[in-house]
């Protein structure tokens, strides 16, 4: 998935029902966000912003719209040991 592709989550079941091209992100964008919410709504159910580009999630912020659009928070990056990193053994080290 791009690195501006927003997917859009039903906050119930977490299943993926849409995704956003977020590349140029501007007004018309976030009133179709807001308008895919509010039918959601009348429906009894409530969508999630999820990979919300630092732009868009700037723009939501700047016009209040961002609690309402349950935006996730990012998300850290995991830390992981690094892959092909030899491990020096000690003399009288137990084996692995």
């Amino acid at each position: 998935m791009q690195r501006d592709t927003v997917q859009v989550v039903n906050a119930e079941t977490e299943e993926v029902v849409g995704y956003v091209d977020a590349t140029s992100p501007d007004l018309a964008l976030v009133e179709a966000l807001a308008r895919m919410q509010l039918r959601a709504r009348r429906r009894g159910e409530r969508v999630r912003l999820r990979n919300v580009p630092d732009e868009l999630r700037g723009l939501l912020e700047l016009v209040g719209l961002a609690d309402v659009l349950a935006v996730e928070p990012e998300r850290e990056p995991e830390l992981r040991e690094q892959l092909r990193v030899d491990e020096v053994m000690q003399p009288g080290d137990p084996p692995l």
